[in-house]
């Protein structure tokens, strides 16, 4: 397979990295077909393809089994909207782009301290608990959280 060639944007990455780098969370995202964890890791890096680096949506398109420009379109909105409902991959995203970053090319682990990852997993872990505790006491929440609680007695 022939390398991409660089792209002028606000980095200088090639998808290559970009898809490296997304794959190294997310796994693998240069497959065929549309089960959900490769999907969700190829609409990650088309959005930081686009959005980060400036690649065209036709070349990404190719880049990813020759899809189409507008399913690049449709992955960089979808990963927008979710941005925007969970702080979870937002948080994730904003680790991927900072590990894209010129400043940490290669040295991820010598720009962030070791304690950072479980201090953002602590994080992220509190909001989802406290998110849960407020569905919990509006009476909305839903799914096998809401039956262990119906289960175990406690208000829903």
């Amino acid at each position: 397979m022939r390398t991409s060639e660089r792209r002028t944007g606000i980095w200088r990455l090639s998808l290559e990295q970009i898809e490296a780098t997304v794959a190294d969370h997310l796994g693998n995202g240069r497959v065929a077909g549309n089960q959900a964890v490769p999907c969700l890791s190829r609409q990650v890096s088309m959005y930081l393809a686009k959005n980060v680096v400036g690649w065209s949506t036709t070349r990404i398109g190719r880049f990813y089994n020759g899809r189409h420009h507008t399913t690049v379109l449709h992955a960089i909105e979808k990963i927008e909207r979710l941005r925007k409902t969970d702080e979870s991959l937002d948080a994730l995203i904003e680790v991927i782009t900072a590990e894209l970053s010129p400043a940490t090319q290669g040295c991820f682990t010598e720009r962030f301290h070791p304690g950072w990852t479980a201090t953002l997993i602590d994080v992220v872990a509190d909001r989802v608990l406290k998110e849960i505790r407020r569905l919990t006491t509006e009476g909305k929440l839903e799914g096998p959280l809401a039956l262990a609680h119906r289960d175990r007695g406690l208000p829903q």
